[in-house]
């Protein structure tokens, strides 16, 4: 029912992906417990379950933001079932969430950048890595853009962003230069409107997600900067883009956020450059 219940309301395929994930294991457990109706789920029940993931975490194989999100998922699936009227009252109403870690990795340096960018043996992984640093744009996003979704003036209209919403973000001249570069030296001319903004390299087909990590594990095997990743891209487009002063709320528009919530661990990490500045060139320190 709950499933059904998100299919109605259009989830994207990722969150019934997520929720999948999230829930199954945990009614496994349910059963193995058993907690074999919506009756039997408690608040001590649920305890139990968390206890065991962070046990988990504690020995290095699950993160406090995998824990969480499990948590998260069973939260919403018990507010589920007390909307539904199959409960009066949520088992997790007297659950506390799970500390959640606040670490955030620090984006690209502009010389890590220049030797990624240098590393790439194609058009194509150049122009991929161009558009995610200026763009922002997630992996699934970018894997789903299609030629005519960038246009003229460097406007990226993503249809498929998280949770189904339609944006607009940009990229700038070089990266627009290096799409053209790529489109006439590998794709034999600009594609139709309709055709993918990037494609594999054997078969011309669209890059897939799992195409896109290939690229970048290949890249990052020739570089050696271990933390690039795709997310890596869109956290170093959001952390240079607070630091060269645009408003943190036109950049989670850009970034698809609904909120600035995740975007304030980014401004931590540029007042905090701002504050090693100020330091190392205070006026009176200095003169005297």
């Amino acid at each position: 029912m709950f499933m059904l219940d998100g299919e109605s309301r259009g989830f994207a395929k990722k969150t019934v992906e997520f929720y999948t994930q999230r829930l199954f294991p945990f009614l496994r457990y349910c059963d193995g417990a058993g907690a074999a109706t919506v009756a039997d789920l408690s608040a001590p029940l649920i305890r139990a379950y968390l206890a065991t993931l962070q046990k988990r975490q504690k020995a290095g194989t699950l993160s406090s933001a995998t824990v969480h999100s499990y948590a998260r998922a069973i939260r919403t699936f018990s507010l589920f079932l007390v909307r539904e009227e199959l409960l009066d009252v949520s088992p997790f109403s007297k659950v506390k969430m799970p500390r959640l870690e606040s670490k955030v990795l620090p984006a690209l340096t502009a010389e890590e950048v220049q030797t990624v960018l240098k590393a790439c043996e194609c058009e194509r992984d150049k122009a991929i890595v161009m558009l995610m640093l200026d763009a922002g744009v997630r992996a699934g996003e970018l894997c789903a853009l299609d030629a005519g979704d960038v246009d003229n003036s460097g406007a990226v209209t993503v249809r498929m962003g998280k949770g189904a919403k339609r944006r607009e973000t940009y990229i700038g001249a070089r990266t627009r230069k290096q799409l053209l570069r790529y489109f006439a030296l590998e794709r034999g001319g600009h594609p139709a409107p309709g055709e993918p903004l990037f494609v594999s390299q054997k078969g011309g087909k669209r890059l897939t997600y799992w195409g896109l990590a290939q690229v970048v594990r290949r890249l990052r095997k020739r570089t050696g900067v271990a933390t690039l990743a795709p997310h890596a891209l869109r956290r170093t487009m959001a952390i240079h883009s607070l630091r060269n002063g645009m408003n943190v709320y036109t950049l989670a528009r850009m970034l698809g956020h609904s909120d600035i919530q995740v975007l304030k661990q980014y401004l931590d990490i540029v007042q905090a450059d701002v504050k090693t500045a100020a330091r190392a060139a205070g006026v009176v320190d200095n003169l005297l």
